[in-house]
């Protein structure tokens, strides 16, 4: 899909505030890009990775951050919309259902809408959805256990935030794996931290507390919570190589920990793959009338055997 796509390499600016000298010919269409919450880290790479395929493109690009309220995502949607200087967007929707009224009005003004990372459901027509798959990427999280624990394995299990179709695509492909290896698999503790590495060790410093034994394992939903888990082990007098931790979305920390020991293994979200296929086939659209589509991208087990096979493998320190 990525080679299918033509790149027009020309001069762009991204508009976030001040806007670069470059010639207005050169950025001949405006795309929004709409962040449930633009602090996380793994929209931090999305983000980096937008602005370098802009420029490759020529168009220009905007971004807003939802700070994690559905209400302000709608209205920072719907107002750039209005203004008429938007000619397509691209979004990851907050939540699965509570930006369904915001999609309609994008499509009532035949204006070109893409979901990425998360999808929406419920809209008037379905909106075509860039992503990783999920599902399977829980399936290979619980699969790695299985792997490392044939004797079976008690599992504490941490979850995102409730209402995104990641989170819940993600928990569902945990639990389908780890139940269809049989009962000796068993999850002692499940709960949300919603993306969040400080809630993430709470929630674990809880569970270590009151579990009647330490799990075998700590599968958390994205890196973020995984390294709130070690550190959770930490603070509560563990040994933090006892208790196996594996996390999800392969960002930069995320790598490192990997190669330093410290956390087991994670699975590639691939922030780039994701945002550059979608900008390319929004940019095909609006210059050339190419179909919009869904496309979805497969994730990859990433662990200290091939840390060189992430999407974007960093130069970490010795």
């Amino acid at each position: 899909m990525l080679q299918a796509l033509t790149r027009l390499v020309l001069g762009v600016a991204v508009m976030m505030g001040a806007t670069q000298a470059i010639p207005a010919m050169a950025q001949d269409k405006t795309i929004l890009i709409s962040f449930p919450k633009a602090s996380y880290p793994f929209f931090e790479a999305v983000r980096a990775h937008a602005e370098d395929e802009a420029r490759q493109l020529g168009v220009h690009v905007m971004f807003e951050d939802g700070k994690g309220d559905s209400i302000d995502q709608a209205a920072d949607v719907e107002n750039n919309v209005a203004s008429g200087q938007v000619d397509g967007v691209l979004i990851a929707p907050n939540d699965v259902y509570a930006l369904v009224r915001s999609m309609n009005y994008v499509l009532q003004q035949n204006i070109p809408v893409v979901t990425f990372d998360t999808r929406v459901y419920g809209a008037v027509r379905e909106v075509p959805h860039v992503g990783i798959d999920n599902i399977e990427g829980g399936r290979i999280l619980a699969q790695w256990v299985i792997d490392h624990f044939p004797d079976g394995a008690k599992v504490l299990h941490l979850t995102g935030l409730p209402g995104s179709s990641t989170g819940i695509d993600r928990a569902k492909g945990v639990r389908e794996g780890l139940a269809g290896a049989g009962s000796k698999y068993k999850l002692v503790g499940e709960a949300s931290a919603n993306w969040s590495r400080a809630e993430a060790m709470m929630v674990v410093e809880g569970q270590l507390t009151f579990l009647p034994e330490p799990p075998n394992a700590i599968i958390a939903d994205n890196d973020d919570m995984a390294l709130g888990a070690i550190e959770a082990i930490r603070q509560t007098g563990r040994d933090p190589h006892a208790i196996k931790v594996i996390g999800f979305d392969a960002l930069p920390f995320a790598l490192q920990a990997i190669h330093d020991g410290v956390l087991a293994a994670t699975v590639d979200q691939k922030p780039g793959a994701q945002i550059r296929t979608a900008l390319q086939m929004m940019t095909g659209h609006l210059r050339s009338g190419s179909p919009l589509q869904s496309v979805k991208i497969a994730p990859a087990l990433i662990t200290k055997d091939n840390l060189q096979a992430a999407e974007n493998p960093l130069q970490l320190s010795q």
